[in-house]
């Protein structure tokens, strides 16, 4: 870099004004000349190394000031980094002779002068080969000009070559014109095809010429230079799209700023990268999803669940849920996890992707009530929730490659290795290694962004404040159910062919009359029993199904597969009587089919097997989020896959075939029936009664 000082005919800038240094007055001041005015102005020496030393004034060379010709002010504006080392090396050993020079000034600058100062210079520091003196004396004068800057005498060995282009104009239009046509575009050619239309053109044009005026061919060397000297950005939004593009070029900021714990909890689903077998059978089910939130803060896990369902309204409540309530269950359902899992409360800002289950009522309902806002990232932006993306990803790299039954990440990683031949992680095993590695391995692990344990950064945030929690347990599952809407009738409510009674039901109805239309809750894991909305005072009133035995446990998925078998087998009759033998019948052939069926079909057939009953008990009492399978819930028109509407038909004797009815807050199940039920001829179309199914019965054969 140059090296100034406060002189007389120094040149400085302050501000967007540029000054000369006249003369030094007395008392330390400076008067100062603006090139632009020409007024004349005052200031003290201290004043002037003070805004030097703020950055409010800076020197200008002398070489800048006189804008001299021979690139010398750009070479002052290029860092030696920029140049190649053995430019640099040789640009210091001429320095020193420069240097010489100026420790014996004054002297005149003549051959008769320089020459011995020349070979002093150069026996002192090796140099074999020494510039001659006309070459040091005009070095001296460009250094002096830059303020002796070593830059001013690097050579310009990079700026060597033809100044203008070695490409014909006529060629080089041509040769511009296919690439826009060809290689600019979402077919995405290739260089060589480039080349060959770029001949092509060029000798039907030569064609036209005279013998000697004729283009030449450039060589495929030289379209792969024309495109290199196109903007990548440019390149990869013609080929690739301006999102792709914006993706790759983009410009990477810390994101949201956080202060403190539960601030910003964000939440996403990712498919396991490995495979998973059944604990009594130890056949391969397949790849559960894990639905999991991360505080973005102390980067500490809140909650997570795991399912064979595809991602849907339930597995994000039940996330919610494991998220907020305290983790109690850990020592007494994992022994072998030695730490504490203290993260739990009630966010205040949920932060989720675009599918449809995070845009349902029920979730944006549940996150009104509890007092979270939600916050929805952006379409196709992955690195909207950074945090949790690396999570899931060091969670899955971690934890599950390079164990037996892992998928890898990519299907490039496999080679030959096949993850279903060689899975052993049982199912149960799998829900502990994922509690073991949060608690033991991730949460006590000191992590790079936030430079300290998320486990201990989550203590020390909760020290003065502790996580806020709703008033209990049993209200946080009325808040996280599925809504909907039913009438109450002397029998009660019936919901999806099950009936719920209860004194508090029939004193509710007293005081409402006959035909009201009352709202409640449900858990889709277990229909033992529902929440109804007192309209009056708002209270929740807590009916059991009148059946328990078949209820309780029961979700909604497989009730609706035990509705669709007893329709069809049971000479479509679907009182209690009937499903409850439907249920007995289905699981046994569940369990006949489990053993022979591929992966995709053991994963639907574990999900029915599973205890959704225990499932129950462990979550009230535990808040353990095990896999309770159960079917992707929405608002839209209820609809099975077998186009039947869900609710309960009245008995065959009882009531004729009718169409469905269009029926708000009522639920589809989008997924495939169990494979057993192809097997058994089941029909998937509305089956009403005895006589639709007589009738439809030579379709489905030739289904």
């Amino acid at each position: 870099m140059s090296l100034n000082a406060l002189k007389k005919g120094q040149r400085i800038k302050a501000g967007a004004s540029e000054f000369l240094m006249l003369k030094r007055l007395p008392d330390s001041r400076w008067q100062l000349e603006n090139s632009a005015t020409g007024e004349w102005c005052t200031s003290t020496e201290d004043d002037l190394l003070d805004r030097f030393a703020r950055s409010e004034m800076s020197f200008i060379a002398a070489a800048e000031a006189c804008g001299t010709s021979g690139g010398l002010a750009a070479k002052l504006t290029r860092d030696l980094a920029a140049y190649p080392p053995g430019l640099v090396a040789l640009g210091r050993k001429r320095e020193q002779y420069l240097k010489e020079i100026d420790r014996q000034q004054p002297i005149p600058m003549t051959r008769t002068t320089l020459e011995p100062l020349i070979r002093l210079v150069s026996e002192r520091i090796n140099d074999g080969k020494p510039p001659g003196w006309l070459t040091v004396w005009r070095d001296y004068r460009k250094w002096l000009a830059a303020g002796r800057d070593v830059r001013a005498i690097i050579l310009r060995y990079a700026d060597r070559g033809k100044s203008v282009a070695r490409t014909i104009p006529d060629v080089k239009l041509v040769t511009d014109r296919v690439i826009d046509e060809l290689y600019m575009t979402t077919e995405r050619k290739r260089v060589p095809e480039v080349h060959l239309e770029i001949v092509r053109r060029l000798s039907e044009a030569n064609q036209l010429r005279p013998e000697g005026d004729r283009l030449p061919i450039p060589s495929q060397r030289t379209t792969y230079r024309e495109i290199g000297r196109r903007s990548p950005y440019e390149i990869m939004v013609a080929r690739y799209g301006k999102r792709r593009a914006e993706m790759e070029f983009r410009v990477s900021a810390t994101g949201p700023e956080t202060t403190r714990a539960l601030q910003r909890v964000s939440m996403d689903h990712t498919p396991s990268d490995i495979i998973v077998v059944d604990d009594n059978s130890m056949l391969p089910l397949g790849r559960p999803t894990v639905t999991s939130a991360l505080d973005e803060h102390t980067r500490s896990p809140m909650g997570f669940y795991t399912g064979f369902e595809p991602p849907s309204c339930l597995s994000v409540m039940r996330c919610l849920k494991h998220a907020i309530l305290p983790k109690t269950y850990v020592p007494r359902d994992f022994p072998s996890v030695k730490n504490r899992w203290e993260c739990y409360g009630v966010p205040e800002l949920v932060v989720v992707d675009n599918p449809p289950e995070f845009h349902s009522s029920h979730f944006e309902r549940a996150c009104l009530q509890i007092g979270a806002d939600i916050q929805y990232a952006k379409v196709l932006v992955p690195w909207y929730k950074g945090k949790l993306e690396r999570f899931q990803g060091t969670m899955n790299h971690d934890l599950m490659h390079g164990n037996p039954g892992t998928t890898f990440s990519n299907i490039l990683e496999r080679d030959d290795y096949d993850p279903g031949r060689h899975a052993v992680v049982m199912l149960s095993t799998f829900r502990e290694m994922l509690h073991k590695w949060i608690i033991d391995v991730y949460l006590q692990t000191p992590h790079r962004g936030i430079k300290d344990t998320p486990a201990h950064r989550w203590h020390s945030d909760m020290i003065g404040l502790p996580p806020p929690l709703p008033p209990s347990a049993g209200e946080l599952d009325v808040v996280l159910g599925m809504i909907v809407q039913r009438v109450v009738f002397h029998y009660g409510i019936e919901l999806e062919g099950l009936r719920y009674n209860s004194p508090e039901l029939g004193e509710l109805r007293r005081r409402l009359g006959t035909g009201a239309k009352v709202e409640l809750t449900f858990d889709p894991g277990d229909l033992g029993h529902i929440n109804v909305i007192d309209p009056l005072d708002g209270a929740y009133v807590h009916v059991p199904a009148l059946d328990q035995a078949y209820a309780k446990g029961l979700s909604f998925w497989q009730n609706k597969v035990i509705r669709r078998y007893a329709q069809r087998q049971l000479s479509a009759r679907t009182d209690i009587v009937a499903l409850a033998q439907a249920k007995a019948e289905i699981r046994t052939l569940v369990e006949r089919d489990f053993n022979r069926k591929s992966t995709r079909s053991r994963k639907r057939h574990a999900r029915f097997m599973e205890d959704h009953a225990a499932a129950s008990v462990s979550e009230v009492a535990s808040t353990e989020p095990v896999g309770n399978d159960t079917p992707d819930l929405s608002e839209t028109q209820p609809r099975a896959s077998d186009g039947t509407d869900g609710r309960q038909q009245p008995p065959a004797e009882t009531s004729p075939a009718r169409s469905p009815v269009t029926r708000r807050n009522a639920f589809t199940d989008d997924e495939i029936l169990p494979v057993f039920e192809a097997d058994l001829d089941l029909p998937h179309m509305a089956v009403a009664g005895v006589t639709a199914a007589k009738n439809t019965s030579g379709m489905e054969k030739n289904q």
